[in-house]
């Protein structure tokens, strides 16, 4: 196989229930360009890397390596970059599903002059129910675009240029921190509403739960990393609107509200957590 334009790294620890389904909608993009898969093992201790190879032995465009050096997932996604072939590099991950045209979206962006790229969510929970859509960049306490890590991509000269994800990040903000150092050093990050990953949520409200907590904490040590660049936060006086809109929804009947409900007050939490522990308002 001659050089490909796209590398698509999924990073990996113990996917082996999902990571097949990821695998073979991958196999049936309908881009017409070439492309390799990297699964960047992170030490998985299930089958997963058997189910790569089953892959590989059908279709010679997916690989495995080998990330486990570190745990974590942006170990794993510099792994994976450093072994890609292609100097474009698509991320998505191991427990969901890109759709058919995910590719030939980044394609279209790609060519149109984005840098960096991040493609539309559909949240579902496990047995399909649709929470809802999300665009392909996030706006909301940010003045500039910020993909999703499940559904984002970058040329390889971003990655080069940033040093790339900061591994020191666990539990989340790692892509917050990728693309502001990306825009801080002049690349430009597009939404592609087209190129739609779908994203499978906890169904349990506790892991939920403990999910968007970590995010919360996490954000205000990106905060405390870009305020001087201009990064902004919202005023003091929404956190009770906040907490008192996610109690409102979590005495909803409609189950799907109270995850909403749920996730808000979950994410204030983490974010009051953090300020305290680093002593940053961010909330």
């Amino acid at each position: 196989m001659r050089s490909p334009s796209y590398s698509v790294v999924i990073p990996c620890r113990d996917g082996a229930a999902t990571l097949g389904r990821q695998l073979r909608a991958l196999a049936g993009q309908d881009f017409a360009g070439d492309f390799e898969v990297l699964v960047a093992d992170n030490g998985s201790r299930d089958d997963s890397r058997d189910v790569v190879s089953a892959a590989a032995r059908n279709d010679r465009r997916f690989r495995g390596v080998g990330a486990g050096a570190i745990p974590g997932i942006n170990h794993a996604r510099n792994v994976g970059v450093a072994h890609a072939k292609g100097d474009f590099v698509l991320l998505c991950d191991a427990d969901d599903v890109v759709t058919p045209g995910w590719i030939s979206a980044m394609d279209r962006a790609r060519r149109a002059g984005a840098d960096c790229v991040g493609g539309a969510v559909e949240r579902r929970l496990p047995d399909e129910t649709v929470l809802g859509t999300d665009p392909g960049t996030y706006t909301q306490l940010w003045h500039v675009p910020r993909p999703i890590g499940a559904n984002c991509g970058f040329a390889r000269a971003v990655h080069d240029a940033v040093g790339g994800f900061d591994e020191s990040l666990l539990g989340g903000g790692d892509e917050s921190d990728f693309f502001y150092r990306a825009h801080l050093a002049g690349f430009t990050t597009r939404a592609v509403p087209d190129a739609v990953v779908v994203y499978y949520e906890r169904e349990r409200l506790r892991d939920l739960a403990r999910q968007q907590y970590r995010y919360g904490r996490q954000s205000v040590r990106v905060f405390q990393r870009f305020r001087a660049a201009g990064l902004p936060r919202l005023p003091v006086w929404r956190v009770p609107v906040t907490v008192a809109g996610g109690l409102a929804r979590t005495l909803s009947r409609d189950p799907l509200v109270r995850r909403r409900g749920v996730k808000r007050l979950a994410v204030t939490a983490g974010r009051i957590a953090g300020s305290l522990a680093d002593r940053t308002l961010f909330v």
